[in-house]
C-alpha cells in the first residue's frame, strides 16, 4: 500500500515534533512534520493540458463507454486554454512596451498563478520558487515553532486568525492570545501569502526570535517571539476510577498512535475497563495510515475503512485493514467529535460509525457488536486530498486531486460526520471566538470549497442531516462574512489599520475590550471586569501559573461537560446490562435507549397537563 498522508487545512499549528517541525492542522491542522501533512507525487506523468474544473455529471456521460465525452471535453479544455493563453501573451506584451513603470514579469507571472490556483479550490494553492524552497526547507528538522493552531487563508486575505495557542508555548510567554488576527511576520505583510508560506515563516531555529504583529480589538500589537520546541502532548490518558473507565486524548494521528490505544484495549479484554471515551475534539488528522491502523485495532481484519476518488468516479486506492482487532470486549466506546475534527480524525470516527452500525444488521462476518457512539458537535468536513507536483523554474503546484469516500461511497466533504448525541460545550465563547467558529469552523465556510452538490454529482452520499447542518453553517458564515467586512469598512484595510483610529472607533474598541475581558474563554464563565478588579485578578493570574500543566488538564477534564455526559451515559449502559443482561446488546439497542433515558442538547416532546 503506498503511503498516503494528508491534511486538513482550515488551520495549522505550528509546532515541531521529535525535532520535525509540526503543522497543527486543527482546524486547526495537526501536531504532524508537514512533510507529511501532504502528498508529494513526482513519479506521475501528467499533461500540461488538464485542468481540474468542476464537471456537471450527465446521463450522457454516465453511459458513454467509448470515451467519446472524454475526448471531446479534453478538446474542448485545450482550445479554450490556447485562446487564453493568446489573450495572456498579448497582454503580457503591452505591458512590456507601454508601461510607464518597470516590470518584474517573473512575479507578475508568478502572482498571477498564485491568485488564480487559490481560486480552484480552498486547498489548492500555488508556490514560487522561494516560498516552495522555504516550505520544503522547513521539514529539515532543524526548525521549531511557536506553538499556535491558524485557521487557513486564502492568498488575498489580509489576516492570518489564531484560534488556539499552546499552554506554555513560546506565542503564550509572548503574550499572543486566541482570536488575535497574525498581519505581518519579520515586518513582511502576509497578504498574497498562502498558509503554507506563512506556516514556513513561523518557524525558525530553536532560540531564533520572530518579530509579530497581530490584531486585537481592531488595534496593532507587537510581539517578539522565541522559536522553541512545542512541547505539547499529542496524547493524553486518564482513568476514571469510579466508573472503570478509561479516558484517552488524541491531538493528532501520529505513527505510534495505535500501540498506545492497543494497551487500553488490552486492559478492557481483562474486564479492568467499563468503557471508553476517546476524545477526538480539535483533532485535525496527520497520518492517513495511523488512522487506518488505529481503526483496526476495533474492526475485523480487511475491513474497509475509506477509499479515494478521482473526477472520473476511479477509485484510486483503497485503505483497508491489516490486522485482526485488539479489542475482544463489547464495551461502550463514545469518540467526542467537534467542528474542528478534521480529515483523518472524521475519516476515523465515520468509519468505526459506520461499521458499529454495520454489526447490528445480523452480519454473520462479525462475531461481536460494535459498541460506537459519537458524541460532540458536527466534524469540519476536510474530505479532499492534494497532491504537490514540482513543475518548471523551481516551482510547485498543490492541488486538490481527489476526495475521501467511506464506506458504501459516503462522503464527508464540506458535510462532515454526525454526531448521535448532541452535546454542545458549557464554556462562555468570546466574542472573538464565537466570530471565529461562525466565520471559519467549517469546510463549508473556506472560500471556494469543493461543494456537497459537487460531491454528489460525482457520485458521492451525503448524510441527510449533516447536509441540514451545513446549510445552515453557509448560512451563517455568508451573515459572519457582511458582518466582517462592514466591521472593516469602519477602520479601512484590516491590515494596515493603525493606532490613530477616530475617537468613535476608539470608543467601540473599549466596549469590546470590556465584554473580552467579561467572557474568559478558557475557564468557562463569567469574571469580574478587570478595570475594577485588577489587583485580585492578577492574584488569580499568579496562582494559575503556579498551577502544573497536568493539574490544568486535570481541572479542565473534571468540569467538561461532554466528557461528563459519555462517561454518564457509559455507567447507564452498564448498569442496565446488570438488570438485564439482553437490553442494549448492540449500538441501535444502546442508541436508543439512551435517548429515551438521557437529556442532551436536543429538542425534547412536551405534553401539556394543565
Amino acid at each position: 500500500m503506498k503511503k498516503h498522508t494528508h491534511k486538513a487545512l482550515a488551520a495549522l499549528i505550528i509546532g515541531a515534533f521529535f525535532g520535525v517541525p509540526r503543522v497543527y492542522l486543527g482546524t486547526h491542522e495537526a501536531h504532524a512534520p508537514v512533510k507529511q501533512l501532504v502528498q508529494v507525487h513526482s513519479n506521475k506523468k501528467s499533461s500540461p493540458f488538464q485542468p481540474w474544473k468542476k464537471q456537471k455529471s450527465s446521463s450522457s456521460q454516465k453511459t458513454d463507454k467509448t470515451g467519446k465525452t472524454g475526448k471531446k471535453e479534453k478538446e474542448k479544455a485545450e482550445k479554450m486554454i490556447y485562446q487564453w493563453l493568446k489573450t495572456y501573451s498579448e497582454i503580457l506584451n503591452l505591458v512590456e512596451k507601454k508601461s510607464f513603470r518597470s516590470v518584474d514579469f517573473a512575479r507578475f507571472i508568478q502572482d498571477s498563478l498564485k491568485s488564480a490556483v487559490s481560486q480552484i479550490d480552498a486547498h489548492s494553492a500555488f508556490f514560487a520558487p522561494e516560498n516552495y524552497k522555504a516550505v520544503m526547507e522547513s521539514t529539515s528538522g532543524e526548525f521549531s515553532g511557536i506553538g499556535v493552531s491558524i485557521i487557513s487563508k486564502a492568498p488575498d486575505d489580509d489576516t492570518l486568525v489564531i484560534i488556539d495557542v499552546i499552554q506554555g508555548g513560546p506565542a503564550e510567554k509572548a503574550g499572543i492570545k486566541s482570536g488575535d488576527k497574525i498581519i505581518e511576520v519579520n515586518g513582511d505583510k502576509i497578504k498574497m501569502l498562502t498558509s503554507d508560506e506563512v506556516v514556513s515563516k513561523l518557524k525558525g531555529k530553536v532560540g531564533s526570535k520572530l518579530s509579530i504583529k497581530v490584531l486585537r480589538n481592531k488595534k496593532p500589537i507587537d510581539f517578539v517571539v522565541t522559536c522553541d520546541i512545542i512541547k505539547d502532548q499529542m496524547s493524553l490518558c486518564y482513568f476514571f476510577k469510579n466508573q472503570g473507565i478509561y479516558y484517552l486524548s488524541l491531538k493528532m494521528f501520529t505513527e505510534n498512535v495505535a500501540i498506545q490505544i492497543a494497551e487500553l484495549l488490552k486492559k478492557a479484554n481483562e474486564g479492568k475497563c467499563k468503557g471508553l471515551v476517546l476524545d477526538l475534539r480539535r483533532n485535525p488528522g496527520g497520518i492517513l495510515d495511523s488512522g487506518i491502523d488505529m481503526a483496526g485495532l476495533f474492526l475485523e481484519k480487511n475491513s474497509l475503512v475509506v477509499v479515494t476518488k478521482d473526477r472520473s468516479k476511479k477509485v484510486v486506492a483503497e485503505y483497508r485493514t491489516s490486522a485482526s482487532p485488539v479489542l475482544k470486549s463489547c464495551i461502550p466506546i463514545f469518540i467526542l467529535i467537534d467542528n474542528f475534527t478534521a480529515s483523518a480524525a472524521e475519516i476515523v470516527a465515520g468509519s468505526l460509525k459506520y461499521h458499529s452500525q454495520k454489526t447490528c444488521t445480523g452480519d454473520k462476518n462479525n462475531k461481536r457488536p460494535l459498541m460506537v457512539f459519537l458524541l460532540g458537535t458536527s466534524t469540519f468536513g476536510k474530505g479532499s486530498v492534494q497532491e504537490v507536483m514540482p513543475v518548471s523554474n523551481g516551482c510547485a503546484l498543490k492541488l486538490t486531486t481527489m476526495l475521501y469516500y467511506l464506506p458504501e461511497d459516503f462522503s464527508i466533504q464540506a458535510a462532515g460526520v454526525q454526531p448521535d448525541f448532541v452535546v454542545k460545550p458549557k464554556t462562555i465563547p468570546s466574542e472573538e471566538m464565537k466570530w471565529i467558529n461562525e466565520l471559519y469552523g467549517k469546510e463549508v465556510a473556506l472560500k471556494h470549497h469543493i461543494t456537497i452538490e459537487e460531491v454528489e454529482e460525482n457520485g458521492g452520499k451525503i448524510d441527510p442531516e449533516a447536509k441540514k447542518d451545513a446549510e445552515k453553517i453557509v448560512a451563517q458564515s455568508a451573515k459572519a462574512h457582511i458582518a466582517v467586512d462592514d466591521e472593516e469598512g469602519d477602520t479601512g484595510n484590516s491590515g494596515n489599520v493603525g493606532p490613530d483610529s477616530s475617537e468613535k472607533d476608539g470608543s467601540k474598541d473599549q466596549k469590546d475590550a470590556k465584554k473580552s475581558d467579561i467572557l474568559d474563554l478558557e475557564k468557562g464563565r463569567l469574571e469580574k471586569n478587570k478595570y475594577k478588579n485588577k489587583d485580585s485578578k492578577d492574584n488569580k493570574e499568579d496562582e494559575e501559573k503556579e498551577k502544573s500543566w497536568d493539574e490544568k488538564q486535570r481541572e479542565e477534564l473534571a468540569m467538561d461537560v461532554q466528557v461528563q455526559a459519555s462517561i454518564n451515559m457509559i455507567s447507564l449502559l452498564n448498569e442496565a446490562k446488570k438488570a438485564n443482561s439482553r437490553l442494549a446488546t448492540h449500538r441501535e439497542e444502546a442508541l436508543s435507549f439512551l435517548k429515551k433515558n438521557y437529556l442532551v442538547d436536543t429538542v425534547v416532546e412536551l405534553e401539556k397537563i394543565h
